[in-house]
């Protein structure tokens, strides 16, 4: 199906993203790339897609066979008809406003039969169970809904190639576990998939080869069953994640907090007679120490995190810090929360200035060495949007802590992140605690969640339904909630 043969590549003015890449995927076969952050995953996925080099230029060396087809000779209509692909976001590929005319979008540009592709529509929704986001608004859907529409996109058009770049980065763990299910009903069918992925745990049984590069060059191909057996040391010193997620432990949980922020009246709703997106009678959030919020997609997560901050100018809900009330304005002083999508809080021409925009009376060496820490140093002079999505995260995260504000909160932060890269994030807000920060992570990954968090409140409907210590001892209520069996279960 595909064959790769001395493949290098550099984008136009910058180093090489692939270093002599060779690889052969035959027909039917699931592969998995992986690897650090930056290690060329997702250049290599665009070469397959045709996104490069009709998108982005540069310079490619070597042989690129699909189907028999070279690449060099087609054009990204030719190449296009032959695979589908799923970005990391998948907002960037609609090109519709209703998500019935979204699936219909491919096939009718390649002139298929209307009825055609209304039977293709309906059939598509019913195998994978998602007939009641039809006829749906786009921008109404969540993300998780959004990456499953541009899924289903791939099985109405038909592709034998199907592509997918990081689909599980902003997923929560149901979604997860129905994207599982597209990829096996593909597999099941024939399909050839290239999947370029940190989060490993759900591929596990699904990947018949994994391969792991760095600094765009191929350095380890494992089958699955070698794959399965790596041990934690050895995942670790390639920068991977957990691969079986039953085996985790939470960190050793500190000494309890003797303060607390004190919530009160946390009722709100986004339009008059709606039912209430929040509904909190009282609350206490421990200071210094990390709260994971979870719950599923709609819970009011996000409404919960926009109030405390004082966003929501609507919002007369009080917040005690040691018997002092912050006004919503002294909130807006005193609280940062990063984004999922961090595209929505980068503002400056280059990364320096971005970091500058948090705290203008940085040194250079302090921006330095902030950066470095940060693992986004070689980058100083950049544009944030030219940044990889990890890249744009940790710059995020970055100027949230130079704004040195006492309550961070952090949406996702492990978005599109490594092993390795996700470990040093969990360290990083761990420290972040111990210097006195109240740290909120909103998060939908359970390995993270694993390193970092001292206590856990799950929200469901608004209100909260859960909150509770970290420790061994509660451990099988989130693997409850993450519906992780037990190793006595497996």
């Amino acid at each position: 199906m595909i064959e790769i043969k001395g493949l290098s590549f550099n984008y136009e003015n910058e180093q090489k993203a692939l270093n002599d890449i060779n690889l052969t995927v035959n027909k039917g076969e699931v592969i998995c790339l992986t690897g650090a952050s930056g290690c060329g995953k997702t250049t290599l996925t665009r070469i397959l897609n045709g996104a490069i080099p009709h998108f982005f230029k540069g310079h490619i060396e070597g042989e690129i066979i699909i189907n028999n087809k070279d690449m060099k000779d087609q054009s990204i209509y030719d190449i296009s008809k032959e695979s589908g692909s799923v970005f990391q976001n998948p907002r960037s590929q609609f090109f519709c406003l209703n998500t019935t005319s979204e699936l219909a979008f491919e096939p009718e540009n390649y002139g298929v039969n209307p009825m055609q592709i209304k039977s293709d529509i309906g059939y598509s929704a019913y195998q994978f169970n998602l007939e009641h986001l039809l006829d749906r608004g786009i921008f109404s859907l969540s993300g998780g809904e959004k990456q499953l529409i541009a899924c289903t996109a791939i099985q109405v058009s038909g592709h034998a190639l199907i592509i997918l770049d990081e689909p599980s980065s902003n997923l929560d763990f149901k979604t997860i576990t129905r994207l599982k299910s597209m990829i096996e009903l593909w597999k099941s069918t024939g399909k050839t998939i290239v999947i370029a992925e940190h989060r490993l745990h759900y591929l596990i049984d699904v990947v018949d080869r994994f391969i792991v590069m760095e600094q765009g060059a191929i350095k380890k191909r494992y089958d699955n069953y070698t794959f399965n057996t790596l041990s934690l040391e050895t995942l670790t010193s390639l920068g991977l994640r957990h691969t079986h997620l039953t085996h985790m432990k939470p960190k050793r949980v500190k000494s309890k907090s003797n303060t607390y922020l004190n919530l009160h009246n946390f009722y709100f709703r986004y339009k008059a007679k709606q039912p209430l997106a929040l509904n909190i009678d009282k609350l206490n959030l421990p200071k210094g120490e990390v709260t994971a919020l979870i719950g599923y997609n709609g819970s009011g997560k996000s409404t919960f995190a926009r109030c405390l901050t004082g966003l929501e100018r609507k919002f007369k809900g009080k917040v005690n810090n040691e018997k002092s009330v912050l006004t919503r304005n002294q909130r807006l002083n005193n609280v940062y929360m990063v984004f999922q999508d961090v595209n929505n809080q980068l503002f400056a021409e280059n990364v320096e200035e971005e970091l500058r925009l948090s705290n203008d009376q940085l040194s250079d060496e302090a921006i330095k060495s902030c950066l470095t820490r940060y693992g986004i140093a070689s980058h100083i002079e950049r544009h944030p949007l030219a940044l990889s999505g990890g890249e744009k995260q940790r710059l995020a995260i970055a100027s949230a802590v130079e704004t040195q504000r006492d309550v961070l909160i952090f949406d996702e932060p492990s978005s599109g992140l490594d092993g390795k890269r996700m470990r040093e994030m969990s360290g990083i807000i761990n420290d972040l605690a111990q210097q006195g920060h109240t740290i909120i992570v909103i998060t939908h990954d359970y390995e993270l969640l694993l390193s970092c968090a001292d206590e856990v409140l799950q929200l469901e409907a608004g209100s909260v339904v859960s909150q509770y210590r970290l420790d061994e001892y509660n451990l099988e209520k989130l693997q409850t909630f993450f519906e992780i069996k037990k190793p006595s279960d497996e």
